[in-house]
């Protein structure tokens, strides 16, 4: 399929913005992707809009995705989708009583016979939780549709599961990681492209393949945990000599996962001193958070590990640039208040919170700093409003990345205090050591259980 122009530069776009805010973008399996076959991507939605942005970085073709209909009716927004082809899904938990979704299938089957790619989220919605829900069959019954239609068809099915070390962070780390993809005329061979049983055992080993892909934490209480469990697990194995240079975004989920096996085989074998554990490490969490420590409930890398300015460099950092900073704030602070402000009054739904700080945002900005540079060019000309222009977004852009180092550097107002707290920072120091030892001694025994 031709890939359009306004979708090529709107790629670009996006690869370029989302590679100025994260640090690293790891996209693993991208060769378990035939470029000659239709496929439908199915991908794992925690983070809202910028799940198919990530996903659409997959793949050459164009990527026709499948979003639910209420964005379309997004002023703007909307309009955007339309014009890179996305197809409108009605969900039941949308509309009262049935829905149609026939038009939506002609349009997926139309991109399938012609060999394209379609994108999809199987879960149903956007959602912040680490985990995959429980899928929707809406996927499968698509790729079935296209099947039925021409079974020589060779269609997949390409999971992918998307995580986020630090969610919605500058600077932060993602692990893409595509999936063996799934073979669907082989599902179709026994009982045929309509048979209930053909739609449930091909949606649970899609479900299987995302939980494998993606971080699947089961129970909503033990995310914390599993979070800082990883994160004193990791310091572990940088004391014992592994991981030089820090893990990759993809190590690091994979360390997740081990860590939500370990916990698992930890409470079969030994549910009562596991529980214990879990106990001392909510209070220590508590504790953390009391201080002004933890950030994210849902962090599971701190962005210490992240080689950042250290000795020298960080204070020649610290102070050279503080003008810097002080003048892209300056020129940042208005817009960004309006934005925080209009947050908290219009309190968007979930799904919505992203798309709302990216085309508002953007919106605001573009808006606010067009007038002062108006203004600039009435009282010093235009040459220096040209000037003052061209430093609005390096400035600003440099104003995040020195107030995400204070905070990699604990230079922040809501710790501060803590440091003035010696004796419960030492205890605090203290506990975090025991329960390291503590952490240490599960980790060989589960190793020696489980070996990799």
């Amino acid at each position: 399929m031709r890939v359009s122009l306004f979708y090529r530069a709107a790629r670009g776009v996006v690869r370029a913005a989302l590679g100025t805010f994260y640090r690293t973008i790891e996209v693993s399996g991208l060769e378990r992707i035939d470029p000659s076959r239709p496929t439908i991507l199915a991908c794992n939605h925690p983070n809202s809009i910028i799940d198919p942005l990530l996903l659409g970085l997959c793949e050459e073709r164009q990527v026709c995705f499948c979003a639910r209909d209420g964005l379309f009716r997004i002023p703007g927004f909307g309009a955007l989708l339309r014009a890179a082809g996305a197809v409108p899904l009605r969900r039941r938990s949308d509309h009262a009583g049935a829905v149609d979704n026939e038009g939506a299938f002609a349009a997926c089957r139309a991109v399938l016979l012609s060999g394209g790619v379609i994108a999809i989220f199987p879960e149903g919605k956007t959602h912040s939780r680490l985990r995959v829900e429980p899928l929707k069959t809406g996927t499968v019954r698509i790729a079935l549709d296209a099947v039925a239609a021409r079974p020589d068809l060779g269609l997949r099915i390409v999971p992918v599961g998307i995580t986020y070390l630090v969610r919605h962070a500058f600077l932060s780390d993602v692990n893409v990681a595509v999936g063996e993809p799934i073979d669907v005329a082989a599902y179709t061979s026994e009982r045929g492209a309509t048979s209930p049983e053909t739609v449930r055992d091909l949606t649970s080993h899609l479900e299987r393949a995302l939980k494998s892909l993606a971080v699947h934490v089961e129970a909503t209480e033990d995310e914390r945990l599993i979070a800082q469990v990883t994160t004193i697990v990791a310091g572990i194995r940088a004391e014992e000599g592994l991981d030089e240079g820090g893990q990759s975004p993809s190590e690091r989920t994979a360390l997740v996962q081990r860590v939500v096996d370990a916990y698992r085989w930890a409470r079969e074998t030994d549910p009562t001193a596991t529980e214990a554990l879990r106990q001392r490490l909510e209070t220590y969490i508590d504790e953390r958070a009391r201080l002004g420590f933890g950030g994210e409930r849902a962090v599971l890398q701190h962005r210490g590990e992240r080689r950042g300015f250290t000795g020298v460099a960080w204070w020649a950092f610290l102070v050279l640039g503080a003008p810097v900073a002080g003048y892209g704030l300056a020129v940042s602070l208005v817009p960004y208040a309006i934005l925080r402000v209009s947050l908290a009054f219009t309190r968007p739904s979930t799904y919505r919170v992203a798309l709302v700080k990216l085309l508002g945002g953007a919106s605001l900005f573009l808006a606010f700093w067009t007038v002062a540079t108006a203004l600039v060019a009435w009282r010093a000309g235009v040459w220096a409003a040209l000037v003052f222009a061209l430093t609005l977004l390096p400035s600003a852009l440099f104003a995040l990345r020195y107030v995400t180092e204070n905070r990699l550097h604990r230079v922040q107002w809501r710790s501060a205090g803590a440091w003035l707290q010696g004796h419960r920072m030492a205890a605090l120091r203290e506990e975090r050591k025991a329960i390291s030892e503590a952490l240490a001694a599960l980790r060989q025994r589960y190793l020696t259980a489980n070996p990799p």
